[in-house]
This record gives structure tokens, sequence and C-alpha cells, in this order.
């Protein structure tokens, strides 16, 4: 036969008559753990019947919204220019490196680099810029640097009759 235990209190020895402690009111019950913390009742969203007068002011209100938003949607002239300025902006134009540069850092830290032509790039190596930069360093002329300027920073077929040139000119030790 089994043994029935009663429950006590240890401070007056009175059976107590709960399942379950005090402040536990069981999982998914409305009762809050502090007994001064109430729990508000949410206040149900009522839908918004088309017939309503309330209904016909929430409809102006989006319609005034609308309004603003396709107002300033709208583009003013300056910003059209602008618009129209950038797309015809020609970007590679203006990218465009000095080469003369680039065949120095070449030289500088004697390792291959691409260069930027206007017809595309071509990866130069450290003997042909050392060549070309000596001949530049040694000519005189102002006329002919801005003419060996050019053609260094234009096509590639040009870039190849300054190689050649250069390295006819440039005596080996």
């Amino acid at each position: 036969m089994k043994a029935k235990w009663k429950e006590v209190s240890a401070y007056t020895g009175t059976p107590i008559d709960e399942d379950a402690p005090t402040n536990f009111g069981g999982q998914g019950t409305k009762i809050s753990m502090p007994p001064d913390a109430a729990m508000k009742n949410k206040k149900k969203k009522s839908l918004l019947d088309a017939r309503t007068k309330e209904y016909k002011q929430h409809q102006a209100r989006l319609e005034t919204a609308r309004k603003k938003r396709l107002e300033n949607r709208k583009v003013s002239n300056f910003s059209k220019k602008i618009q129209e300025n950038i797309l015809d902006f020609n970007r590679e134009s203006f990218l465009t490196e000095d080469n003369l540069k680039v065949l120095r850092s070449i030289v500088q830290s004697k390792q291959n680099k691409p260069v930027k032509m206007k017809d595309g790039q071509m990866k130069v190596d450290l003997f042909t810029a050392s060549a070309i930069t000596k001949v530049y360093d040694a000519i005189q002329q102002k006329s002919n640097k801005e003419k060996f300027d050019r053609m260094l920073n234009g096509t590639k077929a040009q870039f190849m009759k300054i190689a050649d040139f250069a390295f006819k000119s440039v005596k080996m030790k």
C-alpha cells in the first residue's frame, strides 16, 4: 500500500490545498508573474468599409500623399540638363593616364605593367620601358617631346613605332 503524503505549511503546520505554486498560472494563461503588472487588452483594429465616412477620409489622405509623391518626382530643368551632361560625358578622355609615368614606374619597380592606349591596353616589359624613357629624356626640343608624348598616349601602333625607334637609338653596352 502506498503512503499518501500531504503538503503541510512549514510555518503553521496546516495542510496546503494548492496543486501548483502560487506564482505560476500555467503556460498560455494570461496571468503575469508580478502581481502588480496587469495585462492590457489589445484593441482590435476595425476594418475599413468602403461605404463609411472614415474610408472616404482615408481615401482622400491616400490621394493627397500620391499627388505629393508625383510632384516630388517631377524633374526640374536644371536637373534635366545635368542628367544630359552626365550622359554626354566622355569618361575615357578624362581618365587617360600619362603613359610616361607608367613607364617610369615599370623601370623603378622592375616589373611588367599594362599601359592603357586609345585602342586598348598592352603589357610593357622593363627593357622596352627603360629604352623609351632614356630616349624621352635625351630629346631636347620641346616640339619633339610633345610629339613623342602624343604618340606614347596614342594607339598601339604609334607606341610600337616609338619602341622600335627607341631600340634603334639606344646603344647597348
